[in-house]
Protein backbone atom coordinates (compact mmCIF):
# COMPACT_ATOMS: atom_id res chain seq x y z
CA UNK A 1 0.00 0.00 0.00
CA UNK A 2 1.59 3.70 -0.89
CA UNK A 3 0.50 6.24 1.44
CA UNK A 4 0.75 9.73 -0.36
CA UNK A 5 0.92 13.12 1.11
CA UNK A 6 -0.14 15.76 -0.88
CA UNK A 7 2.54 18.57 -1.06
CA UNK A 8 -0.28 21.16 -0.62
CA UNK A 9 -0.91 20.70 2.89
CA UNK A 10 1.68 22.86 4.92
CA UNK A 11 4.88 20.81 6.95
CA UNK A 12 3.27 20.71 10.11
CA UNK A 13 -0.35 19.11 8.14
CA UNK A 14 2.28 17.01 6.85
CA UNK A 15 3.48 15.79 9.62
CA UNK A 16 0.71 15.27 11.42
CA UNK A 17 -0.94 13.23 8.48
CA UNK A 18 2.15 10.88 8.92
CA UNK A 19 2.04 10.34 12.19
CA UNK A 20 -1.55 10.01 12.55
CA UNK A 21 -1.37 7.16 9.84
CA UNK A 22 1.77 5.41 11.50
CA UNK A 23 -0.12 5.37 14.66
CA UNK A 24 -3.22 3.87 12.90
CA UNK A 25 -0.65 1.14 11.31
CA UNK A 26 0.81 0.40 15.10
CA UNK A 27 -2.61 0.20 17.10
CA UNK A 28 -3.53 -1.80 13.86
CA UNK A 29 -1.13 -3.96 14.31
CA UNK A 30 -1.74 -4.62 17.91
CA UNK A 31 -4.80 -5.98 17.56
CA UNK A 32 -3.91 -7.83 15.03
CA UNK A 33 -1.09 -10.45 17.22
CA UNK A 34 -4.29 -12.21 18.58
CA UNK A 35 -6.35 -12.32 15.76
CA UNK A 36 -7.40 -15.85 14.13
CA UNK A 37 -4.77 -17.46 17.11
CA UNK A 38 -5.02 -20.93 18.04
CA UNK A 39 -7.28 -21.19 21.48
CA UNK A 40 -7.95 -23.85 23.43
CA UNK A 41 -11.98 -25.36 23.40
CA UNK A 42 -13.72 -28.54 24.79
CA UNK A 43 -16.08 -30.83 24.00
CA UNK A 44 -18.22 -33.50 26.21
CA UNK A 45 -20.58 -36.12 25.80
CA UNK A 46 -22.43 -38.36 28.19
CA UNK A 47 -25.50 -39.13 30.05
CA UNK A 48 -28.42 -37.43 31.84
CA UNK A 49 -30.50 -39.03 34.78
CA UNK A 50 -32.91 -37.01 36.50
CA UNK A 51 -37.45 -36.84 36.44
CA UNK A 52 -39.65 -35.77 34.64
CA UNK A 53 -43.22 -34.03 35.66
CA UNK A 54 -46.04 -32.79 33.83
CA UNK A 55 -47.76 -29.16 33.98
CA UNK A 56 -50.56 -28.92 31.97
CA UNK A 57 -54.45 -29.61 32.25
CA UNK A 58 -54.53 -33.11 34.68
CA UNK A 59 -53.68 -33.47 38.23
CA UNK A 60 -51.05 -30.81 39.35
CA UNK A 61 -51.02 -28.68 42.63
CA UNK A 62 -54.25 -28.16 44.79
CA UNK A 63 -54.39 -24.40 43.19
CA UNK A 64 -56.10 -23.69 39.63
CA UNK A 65 -53.14 -24.64 36.56
CA UNK A 66 -50.23 -22.64 37.01
CA UNK A 67 -47.43 -22.95 34.43
CA UNK A 68 -43.66 -23.48 35.07
CA UNK A 69 -42.25 -24.86 37.83
CA UNK A 70 -45.58 -23.63 40.52
CA UNK A 71 -48.11 -26.71 39.33
CA UNK A 72 -45.50 -29.78 39.70
CA UNK A 73 -47.16 -32.22 41.12
CA UNK A 74 -44.59 -35.12 43.12
CA UNK A 75 -46.69 -37.76 42.74
CA UNK A 76 -46.62 -38.61 39.10
CA UNK A 77 -43.04 -37.26 38.54
CA UNK A 78 -41.01 -40.07 36.56
CA UNK A 79 -37.33 -41.21 35.86
CA UNK A 80 -35.79 -39.69 32.48
CA UNK A 81 -32.74 -40.15 30.87
CA UNK A 82 -30.51 -38.58 28.48
CA UNK A 83 -27.84 -38.63 26.24
CA UNK A 84 -26.08 -35.26 26.01
CA UNK A 85 -23.18 -33.73 23.76
CA UNK A 86 -21.43 -30.13 24.48
CA UNK A 87 -19.04 -28.61 22.21
CA UNK A 88 -17.55 -24.57 22.55
CA UNK A 89 -17.83 -22.83 19.67
CA UNK A 90 -15.99 -19.85 21.24
CA UNK A 91 -14.81 -19.36 24.69
CA UNK A 92 -17.38 -19.71 27.36
CA UNK A 93 -20.20 -20.50 24.76
CA UNK A 94 -21.44 -24.19 23.76
CA UNK A 95 -23.91 -25.64 20.76
CA UNK A 96 -25.50 -28.36 22.69
CA UNK A 97 -27.68 -31.27 21.57
CA UNK A 98 -29.83 -33.79 24.15
CA UNK A 99 -31.26 -36.66 23.52
CA UNK A 100 -34.04 -37.41 26.22
CA UNK A 101 -36.66 -40.30 26.96
CA UNK A 102 -39.43 -40.21 29.88
CA UNK A 103 -43.11 -41.32 30.83
CA UNK A 104 -45.06 -38.20 31.98
CA UNK A 105 -48.22 -38.42 34.02
CA UNK A 106 -51.35 -36.36 34.97
CA UNK A 107 -53.96 -38.01 37.33
CA UNK A 108 -56.98 -35.33 38.60
CA UNK A 109 -57.37 -37.95 41.78
CA UNK A 110 -54.03 -36.79 43.79
CA UNK A 111 -55.33 -33.54 43.50
CA UNK A 112 -58.05 -31.68 46.21
CA UNK A 113 -58.63 -29.00 43.51
CA UNK A 114 -62.79 -29.50 43.58
CA UNK A 115 -62.81 -29.05 39.10
CA UNK A 116 -59.81 -31.31 38.50
CA UNK A 117 -60.81 -33.99 41.09
CA UNK A 118 -64.37 -34.45 40.02
CA UNK A 119 -63.02 -33.91 36.24
CA UNK A 120 -61.59 -37.45 37.26
CA UNK A 121 -59.17 -37.87 34.40
CA UNK A 122 -55.55 -39.31 34.15
CA UNK A 123 -53.15 -39.96 31.39
CA UNK A 124 -49.58 -41.59 30.92
CA UNK A 125 -47.49 -40.47 27.89
CA UNK A 126 -44.24 -41.40 26.39
CA UNK A 127 -41.86 -38.54 25.94
CA UNK A 128 -38.93 -38.66 23.15
CA UNK A 129 -37.05 -35.61 22.70
CA UNK A 130 -34.29 -33.95 20.76
CA UNK A 131 -33.58 -30.61 21.26
CA UNK A 132 -30.41 -27.94 20.13
CA UNK A 133 -29.39 -25.67 22.17
CA UNK A 134 -27.02 -22.78 22.94
CA UNK A 135 -25.00 -22.56 26.28
CA UNK A 136 -23.43 -20.00 28.40
CA UNK A 137 -21.11 -20.86 31.07
CA UNK A 138 -19.54 -18.18 33.44
CA UNK A 139 -16.47 -20.12 33.67
CA UNK A 140 -14.40 -22.52 31.75
CA UNK A 141 -12.43 -25.68 32.14
CA UNK A 142 -9.79 -25.52 29.61
CA UNK A 143 -7.69 -22.71 28.85
CA UNK A 144 -5.94 -19.63 30.35
CA UNK A 145 -7.15 -19.30 34.00
CA UNK A 146 -8.97 -22.09 33.83
CA UNK A 147 -11.54 -23.33 36.64
CA UNK A 148 -13.08 -26.55 37.73
CA UNK A 149 -16.75 -25.53 38.70
CA UNK A 150 -19.34 -22.72 36.75
CA UNK A 151 -22.92 -21.88 36.72
CA UNK A 152 -24.34 -22.65 33.58
CA UNK A 153 -27.99 -21.21 31.68
CA UNK A 154 -29.30 -22.67 27.86
CA UNK A 155 -31.89 -22.18 25.74
CA UNK A 156 -32.72 -23.75 22.48
CA UNK A 157 -35.05 -25.35 19.89
CA UNK A 158 -35.97 -29.37 19.81
CA UNK A 159 -38.80 -31.49 18.55
CA UNK A 160 -40.25 -34.09 20.68
CA UNK A 161 -42.87 -37.37 19.70
CA UNK A 162 -45.83 -37.86 22.69
CA UNK A 163 -48.47 -40.47 22.62
CA UNK A 164 -51.45 -39.81 25.28
CA UNK A 165 -52.93 -43.29 26.64
CA UNK A 166 -55.67 -43.93 29.47
CA UNK A 167 -56.47 -47.37 31.58
CA UNK A 168 -59.62 -48.42 29.85
CA UNK A 169 -61.02 -52.68 31.14
CA UNK A 170 -57.24 -53.01 32.62
CA UNK A 171 -55.71 -51.96 29.29
CA UNK A 172 -53.94 -48.58 28.18
CA UNK A 173 -55.44 -47.27 24.99
CA UNK A 174 -54.36 -44.33 22.85
CA UNK A 175 -56.43 -41.45 23.18
CA UNK A 176 -56.02 -39.43 20.04
CA UNK A 177 -57.34 -42.15 17.58
CA UNK A 178 -60.60 -41.85 20.03
CA UNK A 179 -60.85 -37.99 19.36
CA UNK A 180 -61.74 -37.71 23.09
CA UNK A 181 -63.24 -33.94 22.69
CA UNK A 182 -65.01 -34.67 19.54
CA UNK A 183 -61.77 -34.72 17.02
CA UNK A 184 -62.42 -35.83 13.74
CA UNK A 185 -66.32 -36.17 14.08
CA UNK A 186 -68.53 -34.16 11.42
CA UNK A 187 -70.58 -32.52 13.95
CA UNK A 188 -67.11 -30.49 14.66
CA UNK A 189 -65.64 -29.61 11.74
CA UNK A 190 -63.61 -27.30 13.67
CA UNK A 191 -61.81 -30.06 16.04
CA UNK A 192 -59.18 -31.56 14.07
CA UNK A 193 -57.19 -34.36 15.29
CA UNK A 194 -53.62 -33.57 16.38
CA UNK A 195 -50.23 -34.32 16.01
CA UNK A 196 -48.23 -36.08 18.42
CA UNK A 197 -45.28 -34.70 17.16
CA UNK A 198 -44.66 -31.09 18.55
CA UNK A 199 -41.64 -28.40 19.15
CA UNK A 200 -40.74 -27.52 22.11
CA UNK A 201 -38.53 -24.65 23.61
CA UNK A 202 -35.85 -25.92 26.78
CA UNK A 203 -34.73 -23.10 29.21
CA UNK A 204 -32.49 -23.61 31.85
CA UNK A 205 -29.54 -23.56 34.09
CA UNK A 206 -27.30 -25.79 36.03
CA UNK A 207 -23.95 -25.98 37.46
CA UNK A 208 -21.02 -28.34 36.50
CA UNK A 209 -17.82 -29.35 37.96
CA UNK A 210 -15.03 -30.83 36.71
CA UNK A 211 -12.96 -33.72 37.95
CA UNK A 212 -9.34 -34.73 38.26
CA UNK A 213 -9.65 -37.75 35.91
CA UNK A 214 -11.63 -35.61 32.86
CA UNK A 215 -15.37 -36.51 34.00
CA UNK A 216 -17.69 -33.56 34.89
CA UNK A 217 -20.92 -33.79 37.22
CA UNK A 218 -23.18 -31.41 36.99
CA UNK A 219 -26.61 -30.83 38.30
CA UNK A 220 -29.51 -29.08 36.28
CA UNK A 221 -33.22 -28.09 35.97
CA UNK A 222 -35.10 -26.71 32.46
CA UNK A 223 -38.72 -26.44 31.47
CA UNK A 224 -39.62 -27.21 27.82
CA UNK A 225 -42.52 -24.70 26.43
CA UNK A 226 -44.08 -26.40 23.81
CA UNK A 227 -46.48 -25.66 21.17
CA UNK A 228 -49.38 -28.68 21.96
CA UNK A 229 -52.17 -28.58 24.75
CA UNK A 230 -52.79 -32.09 23.56
CA UNK A 231 -49.80 -33.79 25.67
CA UNK A 232 -52.51 -35.14 28.44
CA UNK A 233 -55.05 -34.91 25.63
CA UNK A 234 -56.90 -32.53 27.38
CA UNK A 235 -57.65 -28.87 26.04
CA UNK A 236 -61.03 -27.68 25.06
CA UNK A 237 -64.55 -28.99 25.70
CA UNK A 238 -66.47 -32.43 26.54
CA UNK A 239 -68.28 -33.41 22.93
CA UNK A 240 -71.58 -34.88 22.85
CA UNK A 241 -71.20 -38.35 23.66
CA UNK A 242 -74.36 -39.45 21.38
CA UNK A 243 -72.02 -38.94 18.56
CA UNK A 244 -69.59 -41.31 18.97
CA UNK A 245 -72.00 -43.59 18.08
CA UNK A 246 -73.41 -42.23 15.09
CA UNK A 247 -69.77 -43.33 13.53
CA UNK A 248 -67.61 -45.71 15.78
CA UNK A 249 -68.96 -49.21 16.25
CA UNK A 250 -70.23 -50.19 19.60
CA UNK A 251 -66.89 -51.00 21.34
CA UNK A 252 -65.06 -48.43 19.94
CA UNK A 253 -68.54 -45.72 20.86
CA UNK A 254 -68.07 -46.84 24.86
CA UNK A 255 -64.26 -46.30 24.59
CA UNK A 256 -64.38 -43.20 23.18
CA UNK A 257 -67.39 -41.75 25.61
CA UNK A 258 -66.28 -43.10 28.92
CA UNK A 259 -62.49 -42.18 28.54
CA UNK A 260 -63.86 -38.65 27.37
CA UNK A 261 -66.27 -37.66 30.48
CA UNK A 262 -65.08 -39.68 33.57
CA UNK A 263 -67.07 -37.62 36.25
CA UNK A 264 -70.21 -39.95 38.05
CA UNK A 265 -72.61 -37.13 37.06
CA UNK A 266 -72.98 -36.09 40.64
CA UNK A 267 -71.86 -32.53 39.74
CA UNK A 268 -73.43 -31.03 36.70
CA UNK A 269 -72.64 -27.54 37.98
CA UNK A 270 -68.71 -28.86 37.21
CA UNK A 271 -68.99 -31.01 34.01
CA UNK A 272 -71.25 -30.24 31.24
CA UNK A 273 -71.72 -31.26 27.96
CA UNK A 274 -69.53 -28.47 25.40
CA UNK A 275 -67.98 -26.95 28.45
CA UNK A 276 -65.05 -26.36 29.43
CA UNK A 277 -62.67 -29.75 29.74
CA UNK A 278 -59.71 -27.51 29.73
CA UNK A 279 -57.68 -24.65 29.73
CA UNK A 280 -56.84 -23.54 25.64
CA UNK A 281 -55.22 -20.67 26.45
CA UNK A 282 -52.25 -22.24 27.59
CA UNK A 283 -50.29 -24.79 25.99
CA UNK A 284 -49.01 -27.96 28.43
CA UNK A 285 -45.23 -27.49 29.25
CA UNK A 286 -43.30 -30.65 31.40
CA UNK A 287 -39.74 -30.53 33.00
CA UNK A 288 -36.72 -32.40 33.36
CA UNK A 289 -35.64 -31.76 36.61
CA UNK A 290 -33.23 -33.17 39.31
CA UNK A 291 -30.73 -34.27 36.21
CA UNK A 292 -27.52 -35.32 37.19
CA UNK A 293 -24.75 -35.08 34.16
CA UNK A 294 -22.14 -37.19 33.78
CA UNK A 295 -19.90 -36.08 31.02
CA UNK A 296 -16.39 -36.88 29.74
CA UNK A 297 -14.03 -33.55 28.79
CA UNK A 298 -11.61 -33.54 25.93
CA UNK A 299 -10.18 -30.41 24.99
CA UNK A 300 -8.64 -29.46 21.30
CA UNK A 301 -7.62 -26.66 19.83
CA UNK A 302 -9.18 -24.64 17.34
CA UNK A 303 -9.08 -20.91 15.36
CA UNK A 304 -11.17 -19.00 16.71
CA UNK A 305 -11.78 -15.47 14.51
CA UNK A 306 -11.83 -12.57 16.89
CA UNK A 307 -9.89 -9.63 17.76
CA UNK A 308 -8.05 -9.26 20.42
CA UNK A 309 -5.61 -6.41 21.88
CA UNK A 310 -1.90 -7.46 22.31
CA UNK A 311 -2.06 -6.07 26.10
CA UNK A 312 -4.66 -8.86 26.41
CA UNK A 313 -3.50 -11.41 28.66
CA UNK A 314 -6.76 -12.97 29.10
CA UNK A 315 -6.38 -15.14 26.16
CA UNK A 316 -9.66 -17.44 26.44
Amino acid sequence: MIFVVPLSLTRMQRKIGIKCFMLGIALFSLFQVNYAQPVTLSREFGANLGFSSFLGDLGGSDDIGRPFFWDVDPAVTRPALGFVFRQEIIPRTAFRFNLFASMLKGDDALTDNEFRNYRNLSFRSPIVEATGMIELSAFRFSGFNKKRWSPYIYGGIGAFYFNPQAEYNGKWVDLQPLGTEGQGLPEYPDRQKYSKIAVCFPLGGGFRILTYNHWVVGFEMACRFTTTDYIDDVSTYYPNPDYYFLHYDLDQALMAATLSNQADGSRPDLVQIEQGRGDPTNNDTYIFGGMLTFTYHIEFHRKVNTIRCYFDGDNK
